[in-house]
């Protein structure tokens, strides 16, 4: 289980999250859906140790990433994988290279034993024989599955997307979709899912959290989300206009 206890977070005099709290399930996909900037992207990054709290902790199978060393902070990445919003492919390296890049760094498998692996890796995510192929050479659909090819690669307990959908058309959006609850399904991980995008939120999750000024304003099953009466939940996932959420966030938040 990943535990997030009261985290807070600065930028300078901007508070980004203000007293965080969340449990993720073992086994389970939970989404964190928010407005822009309301801090989603920062939990992500704390969750896979890239920043560091100014207060709170974040747990890790009972363990605080901020009383780990280097080293053991580098073993508990090892169990995760990292879908970035636009892929964040080395556009020098070919698709093969870039899934292998983990596997040539921190295994000790031949060249023929990890070409072997990203091809079962593409064939996952439903692009067998691209292994050559440069990333100016992909779609952006095909580029958020090459990158979701990567994160798979070390066989991580733990997948963290930042926006999957994003950028992308309503079919491919659907067949990102159903990679993400396939893979949970077939590989027994526990998925985490940053997203804007309320049709995937609604397809694909066990739990939602909702950020909003900094704290968890909701966190329930997606019925319980289509349910609510929280006005300002409300008026987030109907994506209205009128509302007591304001156009622009008060105090820097």
């Amino acid at each position: 289980m990943i535990q997030i206890v009261n985290l807070y977070k600065y930028f300078q005099d901007k508070r980004i999250l203000s007293g965080v709290n969340l449990e993720i399930e073992t086994g389970k996909i939970t989404t964190i859906v928010g407005r822009s900037g309301c801090g989603k992207s920062v939990l992500l990054k704390h969750i896979v140790g890239l920043l560091h709290p100014d207060e709170g902790k974040v747990l890790i199978e009972g363990e605080a990433l901020s009383d780990m060393t280097t080293d053991e902070l580098f073993e508990v990445r090892k169990k995760m994988g990292l879908v970035f919003q636009n892929g964040a492919l080395f556009d020098s390296m070919s698709v093969e290279e870039n899934i292998g890049l983990g596997l040539r760094e921190h295994t000790k498998l031949s060249n023929a034993e990890i070409s072997n692996k990203v091809s079962k890796l593409l064939e996952m995510v439903g692009l067998p024989g691209i292994e050559k192929y440069r990333p100016s050479e992909l779609s952006g659909g095909m580029k958020k599955r090459v990158s979701l090819a990567r994160a798979l690669a070390m066989d991580p307990q733990y997948v963290l997307y930042d926006e999957p959908t994003t950028g992308l058309d309503p079919i491919m959006s659907a067949i990102i979709d159903d990679l993400i609850l396939r893979l949970n399904n077939d590989l027994n991980i526990t998925s985490i899912v940053v997203t804007h995008d309320m049709k995937s939120v609604y397809k694909i999750s066990d739990r939602v959290a909702m950020l909003h000024y900094g704290i968890v304003r909701f966190n329930g099953t997606p019925d319980e989300l289509k349910n609510t009466n929280d006005h300002v939940v409300r008026q987030f996932i109907e994506g209205n206009v009128e509302g007591p959420i304001q156009p622009v966030l008060k105090d820097g938040r």
